[in-house]
């Protein structure tokens, strides 16, 4: 040491100044040896000249002080320590080296030196420490002290807990029991998952004693094991649970209470054990609730279709009290089982045990087992939509008759109508309105005979309506003699009259099924001639029509109903509704004609339905000829390619491997994506996992194969399985490929580890955009992050702005980042409430925090509108630009008012910039072509170029493009706009364009929609002398209903309304001017108006509608004035859907 003394004095000497670094090392040499004393000197001195030392220089000495056993030094030097910002993690990078040499003291002396708690709020800034002394096996006690003194200095808010966290997720089971005892000592709760991980550490090896000595544990604590951690860690470990029963009860863990017996329940009604359900269920002394145990039943009856099991045990549960404890008692308890057992199964499954679930519920009729009409009601939706509708009747015969709902003490019964009816009749009184309610009533009783026998009674006053129910209710019965019969009588009462898609449907359904093909197929001609809307929902049921017939055999009706809806154009040739040809033969294994079929298919349609289940056929029936001709059939049409997968596929699904591999290693074979992706999701959605681990397998070579996408999907299925071995075997796998896998497989493997409590063997990539779960984190938010994040999505959902701001300005202040999603959802907030400024700055700070960061579709939609409202037109287009960028899609509003607040401006060029960066996806948005046309000429119009803005709409609407649909071409919005910005010399060139081509060409929106915004501005003269002009305008009743219609949902148009029926007084007769004006007239309160309206109307014998009448009913009870008729008595919102359906499906 004096050697090194004295190597200063000879730099001095020499003219050389030592630097910081010369005297770094001496003072580490003195640290090494204790001598505090000459450190003191030696750092006094550098104080005294022009040097100084960084905090990271005085860490070194903390080092080597406690390095060399001298920690009694360390506060001394720590006094020292200015604790910049930018040295923290040189503290904590010193601190968890002091934890790996042992030093765990000294490293805790300097975390609670650290003043980054108090100055920055890190409430957790202890968490990195704790973690390494977990690490490292610092002894239990220590650990609790260390807990204590970061709590007390408010390091950490839960420094147990945290601790507890790190020992579970490094499996170090003793440390774990230990530090739960403490908790418990603390008054903390123990919660039954803490003791999963422990459990999940022998459940791989089949421990069974490691996990009788975690429940012991779990015993000793105080802590009862809840039912998943028996169905989910315990029972797995066991052969069967009668053996795991066997060795709780030997080892003294087997409680008292219900919790082991409906975990055991439960675990064998999974596994499709119902005759234990059953006779658990009769020996069980304990109560509890059907609730408890209705999502494991539902997946034993459908694993174990013994309809007489199904029926004993519903009938258990709905006549002993034990299991039906809700307030509304058996009924409504069994009602929602049968009504989630229905709804869990998918339209396939429930198609396929069509008749099961007849028997069943047949058999609950004979147990005197009864369901409430809401549970009916929902049943009654599913299984229509699952295309059973003949399983409605069944149902029905379960509803609870007698017991009537108190909300509906008004609602008369079908007794109560009929009695009613027969007065009527005696009285000779009109019966029209009461006949069809009782037939709705019958028929929504399901009562058939009953509905024909009045039907037949008073057959001259059935009006459609009536026919329209009752032919409904007899396909649903599957009586196709009285529902043609009916369908005659209605064509013969009104041959204009149409009724429903459904109804048609259900038509053509019950006559195919019963042979009647001449009469469904003129059903189908009718749809066609009275123009019926077809849906896809339409399609799907011509499908299981004709797939229905198809597993029945019946030929003839496959291919005759098959051919007039093709021919017809009422669904186009498609694989699935072409598929029941094909499938005719393939159920009686008639392979030739199904091949036949499915080529006869491809020339007629270009289409090959069900080529693969053919291929499969001739395969396991080595049909060596058959698939030699297919194949030939498919290379010469589809190419050799195509052919080779088909043939690939076909031996994948038979089994076939090593045919399979031959094919796939055909030379100049190629991957197709989507044909590799259709098979995929063909193995995901029958749960194949051989064949698409083969599939995986084989094409490991294959060229240009996207292999992690392939994974993906593997992982997709595993997932679904909840196989979290195989999983893990995948993540091996692809190493051993050398994929490098997209962040959506990573987090998917992630996922499935975690679900299953594994550790996750790699770093897991945050979600940069909007996703439809939150981001997955390579280790899990402290409590305090999600505390904070739980907090400000509750004020978000509740709209206080405010308050969710102050949480993120906290949050940020300590350093706490959430996620992409949470970002997004304060954002669309702030912007919600125009609070502009504040969302901007959440923005940047997540685009601080999260590489990639984006808003979501909604954000940045209400982004643009406001940026549009603060006239930042650049900024909005540039946000506009980048949401397409990531193909979201920015909603229909926002780009409107882009594109509208350009055209104010004159700015042609970027109205036109929009409308080529959205063209394709105008239908997704529901941005009308309208838009553009309206915005362009008002644009022009603003740079006085108005005679180009004139003849452009001009030549628009006189070229004859059928593209230009004449009675659609809406110019409102750029008349309104003219008239607001008082463009005189452009109305008078557009009013003189109107008439001309109302005039000339016989083309009237236009004039129309002038004529309109004239009256809706006030300038009434003016709408006069134009209708004076062009008298036409009072002719064009749809466009002036629909106005009227439109303006009557905004307050103060009454006086708009007046002015028009007073133009065109004809028009005060018609129910959608009339009910539109009363609706003005309740806005305003305007109830003199709305008296003289009302007065007039019923001088004329208007027939008025309920609506209509409540409405006015109301507004005369608020202004104090009696009522002078009788007010309908259900709720505006009844009367409004009742409206509704009598337009869209008068019968």
């Amino acid at each position: 040491m004096e050697n090194a003394e004295n190597v200063l004095t000879v730099m001095k000497e020499a003219g050389i100044e030592p630097g910081p670094d010369t005297y770094l090392a001496l003072l580490n040499a003195y640290a090494e040896k204790g001598n505090i004393d000459h450190v003191k000197q030696t750092l006094e001195k550098v104080e005294k000249s022009d040097l100084c030392f960084m905090d990271r220089d005085l860490l070194q000495i903390i080092f080597s002080f406690s390095k060399a056993g001298y920690p009694q030094y360390v506060s001394e030097i720590l006094e020292k320590i200015t604790y910049e910002r930018r040295y923290i993690p040189d503290a904590m990078n010193l601190i968890l080296l002091l934890v790996t040499e042992n030093l765990e003291d000294t490293a805790l002396q300097i975390l609670l030196a650290c003043p980054v708690s108090r100055e920055d709020s890190l409430s957790d800034f202890g968490s990195f420490f704790l973690r390494h002394c977990v690490t490292m096996n610092t002894p239990v006690e220590k650990l609790r002290d260390y807990c204590k003194k970061l709590k007390e200095a408010q390091m950490h808010s839960s420094p147990l807990q945290f601790t507890l966290h790190c020992a579970l997720a490094t499996k170090k089971a003793g440390l774990a029991n230990a530090l739960m005892k403490a908790l418990k000592e603390e008054g903390f709760p123990v919660r039954t998952h803490y003791f999963w991980p422990l459990i999940v550490g022998h459940q791989k090896e089949k421990n069974v004693q490691g996990i009788i000595e975690v429940l012991k544990g779990m015993h000793e604590m105080g802590v009862n094991p809840d039912q998943e951690t028996y169905i989910n860690y315990v029972f797995p470990s066991f052969d069967s649970v009668k053996s795991a029963r066997a060795a709780l009860q030997e080892n003294g863990c087997l409680p008292e209470n219900s919790t082991f017996l409906q975990a055991e329940l439960r675990s064998e009604a999974l596994n499709g054990n119902l005759d234990f359900v059953l006779s658990f269920l009769e020996s069980n002394t304990l109560p509890f609730s059907i609730n408890s145990v209705r999502g494991s039943l539902i997946l034993g009856f459908r694993r174990c279709v013994d309809i007489n099991l199904w029926s004993k045990i519903t009938e258990l549960l709905y006549n002993d009290g034990r299991y039906c404890q809700e307030p509304l008692g058996p009924t409504e308890a069994v009602g929602y089982f049968l009504y989630n057992l229905i709804d869990s199964m998918s339209d396939s499954e429930v198609q396929a045990k069509e008749e099961h679930l007849r028997q069943y519920f047949h058999q609950l009729k004979k147990m005197n087992i009864t369901i409430s009409q809401n549970i009916y009601r929902g049943l009654r939706n599913l299984l229509d939509i699952y295309h059973v509708p003949e399983l409605i009747k069944d149902v029905n015969m379960l509803v609870e008759r007698e017991k009537i709902d108190s909300r509906k003490t008004l609602q008369l019964t079908s007794s109560d109508l009929e009695s009613t009816l027969e007065k009527l009749k005696a009285e000779n009184q009109p019966i029209r309105d009461v006949l069809k309610q009782l037939i709705l009533l019958l028929c929504s009783e399901e009562n058939m005979q009953k509905a024909l026998e009045m039907k037949t009674k008073y057959e001259s006053d059935m009006v459609v309506g009536g026919y329209a129910a009752l032919i409904s209710l007899c396909c649903r019965h599957d009586n196709a003699e009285d529902a043609l019969s009916l369908k005659q009588e209605f064509d013969h009462l009104d041959s204009s009259a149409v009724l429903d898609t459904r109804k048609y449907v259900d038509l053509v359904r019950v006559l195919g099924k019963h042979g009647k093909l001449q009469d469904a197929v003129n059903i189908l001609k009718e749809m066609k001639e009275k123009d019926v809307v077809i849906k896809d929902a339409t399609v799907l049921s011509f499908f299981h029509i004709l797939n229905g017939a198809a597993l029945r055999g019946e030929v003839e009706t496959v291919k005759q109903l098959h051919e007039a809806i093709v021919t017809l154009g009422l669904a186009k040739p498609s694989t699935t509704i072409s598929s029941p040809l094909v499938t005719l033969y393939l159920e009686k294994d008639d392979l030739p004609t199904a091949l036949g079929a499915s080529i006869d298919c491809y020339e007629k349609y270009k289409i090959l339905p069900r080529i693969h289940d053919v291929l499969c056929k001739l395969i396991e029936k080595g049909e060596t000829d058959l698939i030699q001709k297919a194949m030939d059939f498919v290379s010469q049409e589809q190419g050799e390619m195509t052919m080779l997968y088909d043939l690939f596929f076909a031996f994948l699904q038979t089994g076939n491997y090593k045919e399979a591999k031959k094919i796939i290693e055909t030379p100049g074979i190629r991957a197709r994506p989507a044909r590799l992706q259709w098979f995929c999701d063909r193995c995901i959605s029958s749960n194949q996992v051989e064949t698409l681990e083969k599939l995986v397998e084989l094409t490991q070579k294959l060229f240009e194969c996207d292999r992690d996408q392939l994974y993906y999907s593997l992982l997709k299925l595993y997932k679904l399985n909840g196989d979290w071995q195989r999983a893990d075997v995948v993540w091996n796998k692809i190493q051993e490929e050398n994929i490098i896998p997209r962040d959506k497989t990573l987090r998917l493997l992630a996922e499935i580890l975690r679900n299953n409590n594994q550790e996750v063997p790699f770093d897991v990539p945050e979600l940069w955009y909007e996703d439809t779960a939150h981001p997955l984190k390579s280790s899990s938010p402290s409590p305090v992050e999600t505390h904070f994040e739980k907090d400000l999505l509750k004020a978000c959902q509740r709209k206080k702005s405010k308050d969710a701001y102050n949480i993120f300005l906290k949050a940020q202040n300590q350093n706490i980042v959430f996620n992409s999603e949470t970002y997004s959802t304060l954002t669309r907030l702030l912007l919600s409430m125009d609070s502009f400024t504040q969302a901007m700055q959440v923005k940047n700070v997540a685009e601080t925090h999260i590489k990639g960061f984006t808003l979501n579709d909604a954000a940045n939609s209400l982004l643009i509108i406001t940026q549009v409202r603060r006239d930042y037109l650049k900024e909005a287009l540039a946000v506009l630009r980048t949401a397409l960028d990531l193909e979201q899609l920015p909603s229909r509003i926002a780009v409107t008012r882009l594109i509208q607040a350009f055209a104010l401006k004159g700015d042609v060029e970027s109205v036109q910039t929009i409308q080529k960066m959205v063209k394709g996806l105008e239908n997704s948005i529901g941005l009308s072509n309208m838009v553009f046309i309206n915005n362009i000429a008002l644009a022009q119009i603003k740079n006085n170029n108005i005679d180009v803005a004139v003849e452009n709409i001009e030549s628009m609407l006189t070229s004859g493009d059928p593209a230009v649909e004449p009675q659609y071409f809406g110019l409102a919005y750029l008349f309104r706009k003219v008239i607001e910005e008082r463009l005189e010399p452009a109305l008078e060139k557009i009013s003189i364009m109107t008439e001309r081509l109302a005039n000339q060409f016989a083309v009237y929106k236009p004039v129309t929609d002038l004529f309109l915004q004239l009256v809706d501005s006030g300038k009434v003269d003016d709408a006069r002398a134009l209708l004076q002009r062009c008298g036409a305008i009072a002719e064009q009743t749809p466009i002036l209903l629909i106005f009227c219609v439109r303006s009557s949902r905004t307050p103060g148009k009454a006086p708009t309304m007046k002015s028009l029926m007073e133009l065109i007084p004809e028009l005060i007769e018609k129910e959608e001017a009339y009910a539109s004006i009363m609706k003005s007239y309740a806005l305003d309160n305007d109830v003199a108006s709305a008296k003289a309206l009302y007065e007039r109307l019923t001088a004329k014998n208007i027939k008025l509608h309920d609506l209509f009448l409540k409405r006015y009913a109301v507004l005369l009870k608020s202004a104090g004035e009696p009522v002078p008729f009788t007010e309908p008595p259900e709720s505006f919102e009844f009367y409004v859907k009742q409206l509704k359906e009598s337009k869209e499906s008068p019968l």
